[in-house]
């Protein structure tokens, strides 16, 4: 009796996150194309509106982490590649289309949008003119630090470092070093010391 209290008490922590991912799957099915390996902290919600036209989802591949509280929304596909994790309280918005590669890592509070509100007309109040959007490629092996916010239409290219606090409207290109608002290219990581 005693060996199986410390046996459950020492493995009660893998067991908790095998039972939330468990519920987060079935909870989201058939918007989720979720692998085995990948893993989903407690409070992380979809918020699908495409539920009536079942447009909506979400991949998760390999390896994949989801922090606590990390909010998914739209009616797009968000796609997100093995061994990247993402996290604590990051937005992800897609009516279009936001995919993510291999070994990205995505800090607390980042904001990823592919779509806008317009705003052309003065007649109409600006909730009532509907949105534009364009997909996000963000490539393998991307750092994006704390509180970076992702407009549509943005390729993150391969090995870049966006700095905390960045608001990224152009596409970035491989190796770079981005950071400020608007996003600037500070040096590359390919740049040799002198």
């Amino acid at each position: 009796m005693k060996k199986i209290y410390c046996f459950f008490i020492v493995n009660s922590i893998r067991i908790k996150l095998r039972l939330v991912t468990l519920s987060f799957k079935i909870k989201y099915y058939p918007y989720l194309s979720f692998h085995s390996t990948a893993r989903v902290d407690k409070r992380v919600k979809i918020d699908f509106h495409g539920i009536l036209e079942n447009k909506f989802k979400l991949t998760l591949d390999k390896r994949v982490k989801i922090y606590n509280d990390v909010f998914f929304q739209g009616l797009g596909h968000i796609t997100i590649g093995e061994n990247t994790y993402v996290g604590a309280f990051s937005i992800f918005g897609s009516y279009d289309s936001i995919t993510i590669g291999k070994n990205v890592m995505i800090a607390q509070s980042v904001s990823i949008r592919d779509h806008n509100h317009r705003f052309d007309d003065l007649d109409i109040p600006m909730r009532l003119q509907g949105i534009v959007k364009a997909p996000i490629v963000i490539e393998d092996d991307v750092w994006i630090g704390y509180g970076v916010i992702i407009n549509k239409g943005v390729t993150v290219k391969k090995g870049a470092i966006l700095a905390a606090g960045s608001v990224i409207t152009k596409d970035v290109p491989a190796y770079a070093v981005v950071g400020g608002v608007p996003g600037k290219i500070i040096k590359y990581r390919t740049d040799k010391k002198k």
